[in-house]
């Protein structure tokens, strides 16, 4: 498929996603469902879920499935070019993964100039265990489509090869969510951004909360449920000030305004559609 063909199939099912009845549904159902291996490694994933970090670890996994010899010198140039990291912020990333026993590091069998890697079994695990927050989401959304019933039976690896054989035709087009939306990269660029964009969300528009736009929950309560500081929380609402997104009326009360409430739904919606046709390409 072309790239100016899938990107219009991506924009085109994100846009058929905010209009489906059980979007909102799924989208509380994604952060709940993240939100337990988070809590289980809250300090890790804070920081595995800052976008750019996030984005090493799907062009190491997508690398790793769509080729038979996978070079970390060609991971490290992809995010270079990329600007999700630096050289030396990616060494020390591929020193985090090996040592927490998420990465295996061997000499190319014919050049010792390049290192071959691969995912440990438990790296496959966490991996999908953080995709099921999405896939699972994909399921209730489409609930006719038989291979989310197939995923479920196959074992961590070839559940991760699926995904990212798609996931790197996507990666090679450049048709992220950060080129798709680049409006959203202030607030996913940070620590634990994902899940305190969508805890911001879910608090503010809580189904019982009458759909009032004042953040019930205290920035403390945030802070210690994510593992962040309270300084963490205050930064990112005070750019989101300046860029229209809250009005802040006193110290503790937090307007989420309208603007807020459609960037997180757009993100949603691409991150889900980025995640549908993967899946559909690589299967």
């Amino acid at each position: 498929m072309r790239v100016s063909s899938l990107k219009s199939a991506m924009c085109n099912t994100a846009q058929a996603l905010e209009r489906h009845r059980d979007f909102e549904a799924c989208m509380r159902a994604h952060y709940h469902v993240l939100l337990v291996p988070y809590s289980r490694r809250p300090f890790f994933y804070k920081s595995a879920l800052k976008y750019s970090r996030l984005m090493v670890s799907f062009a190491l996994l997508s690398q790793y499935f769509s080729t038979p010899l996978p070079l970390l010198a060609e991971v490290k140039t992809l995010c270079v070019t990329r600007r999700y990291c630096s050289k030396n912020s990616l060494e020390s990333i591929f020193l985090l993964l090996r040592a927490l026993g998420f990465m295996e590091v061997a000499p190319h069998p014919e050049d010792s100039r390049f290192r071959v890697y691969s995912p440990s079994d438990e790296a496959c695990r966490e991996a999908r265990l953080m995709l099921t927050a999405l896939t699972e989401s994909l399921a209730q959304l489409y609930p006719e489509r038989e291979i989310f019933r197939q995923m479920r039976d196959l074992d961590d690896r070839g559940f991760l090869a699926l995904y990212f054989k798609g996931f790197a035709v996507i990666l090679a087009s450049e048709l992220t969510v950060d080129v798709l939306l680049p409006e959203c990269y202030w607030l996913v660029k940070r620590d634990a951004g994902h899940l305190l964009m969508l805890a911001i969300y879910n608090d503010a528009f809580a189904p019982d909360n009458d759909r009032a736009t004042f953040r019930s929950s205290s920035y403390l309560a945030l802070a210690k449920q994510l593992s962040v500081s309270k300084t963490h929380i205050i930064r990112m609402v005070q750019e989101g000030v300046e860029k229209g997104y809250f009005k802040a009326h006193s110290k503790t009360r937090l307007e989420v305004l309208p603007p807020f409430a459609s960037l997180v739904k757009r993100f949603m919606a691409f991150s889900f559609a980025v995640g549908l046709h993967a899946i559909e390409m690589g299967a």
